[in-house]
């Protein structure tokens, strides 16, 4: 718990409202309660700041007349956001063995595995060679884990999983912002990876944990190896995913998609339920239901956008050109 006066004076800013107001925590806007901090980064959001519950807000000043509760002035929103978010994380625990704390109730748990406090580990669990299982991770009933794994602290995994060796599940997500001196700070990922039942997990995949919500993967959910999947993404049910796909932080795949090997699905995009995509096609804007295909080689982005435009009116060209060779041959 801290004061927000205190985080003020963290983060450099100025504090209009209750200089004694308790917070617990950070949140995102829409669901920030009253011991809670968020932010506001521009104008576009003015509707979630209007009718935020928050207890503070980290805005800018030309934002400050539509704040109904206290605030946290800056230049920066979005580096002010990074910098407090180091404030609230939770420091990892480093041991070796298992912690007295930890509540395992399967037998079959390897050597050299490191089990942090408050572990809660299921029945009829394999635990595999050098596996890390840090603070707080709770595993269900049935769950394989292979040598090598990596859980990060506070994560949730189901029942009847697979999880292949090397995968890391809880890393921290790619976050950062920019100074006026150009320099990056790191934002610190605050929330954790939500794991269904009936999954399997390939080698050397990488769930990165929210920033402030979770990472979900949602029941039945397939994941071949070397798949990267960044903070606050949303795998629904069922959902295939083939090795060397790589999903942007805060992407939403529908029930029982299937994306191709290779594959890159850009952060923020949408893809509704029953969506294809074929192996190494890059999606960059959301996808209703159907089979889709997209990559062009390699250009200046400049280029390569001209020649979308024309990619996209080929068939409008070649219409235009036959009702004009027709009319030729008609003369």
């Amino acid at each position: 718990m801290y004061i927000l006066k205190d985080i003020a004076s963290f983060i450099d800013a100025k504090l209009v409202g209750d200089v004694s107001l308790k917070i617990n925590s950070l949140s995102d806007s829409s669901k920030a309660q009253k011991d809670q901090l968020t932010y506001i980064v521009d104008g576009k959001h003015k509707s979630d700041l209007i009718n935020s519950n928050a207890g503070a807000v980290i805005l800018t000043k030309d934002l400050l007349d539509d704040c109904p509760t206290n605030a946290l002035v800056v230049d920066n929103v979005y580096l002010a956001f990074a910098k407090i978010t180091h404030y609230f994380k939770q420091q990892s625990s480093h041991l070796n063995g298992i912690h007295a704390s930890a509540k395992i109730n399967s037998k079959n748990i390897a050597n050299n595995c490191t089990i942090a406090e408050k572990v809660i580990i299921g029945r009829n669990c394999t635990i595999g060679a050098n596996t890390a299982i840090e603070q707080g991770v709770t595993i269900g009933d049935n769950v394989i884990i292979q040598p090598n794994v990596t859980i990060l602290q506070n994560t949730t995994i189901g029942d009847n999983i697979i999880i292949s060796a090397g995968v890391v599940i809880g890393s921290e997500g790619f976050g950062n912002a920019l100074d006026k001196q150009g320099s990056w700070h790191t934002i610190a990922h605050l929330g954790s990876v939500v794991i269904g039942n009936n999954i399997t997990i390939g080698a050397n995949t990488v769930i990165d944990r929210g920033t402030l919500e979770n990472t979900q993967i949602h029941n039945g959910a397939r994941l071949d190896n070397l798949v990267h999947i960044a903070h606050n993404v949303i795998l629904g049910a069922d959902t295939a995913i083939a090795a060397g796909v790589t999903i942007g932080g805060s992407a939403i795949l529908g029930k029982r998609c299937k994306i191709g090997g290779g594959a890159v699905i850009a952060s923020h995009i949408n893809l509704e339920d029953d969506t294809i995509v074929t192996g190494s096609s890059t999606v960059d804007r959301h996808l209703s239901k159907g089979h889709y295909t997209g990559f062009t080689s390699i250009s200046l982005h400049s280029d390569w956008k001209i020649t979308q435009i024309w990619l996209f009116k080929l068939d409008k060209i070649v219409q235009y050109l036959n009702i004009k060779l027709k009319n030729l041959r008609g003369k």
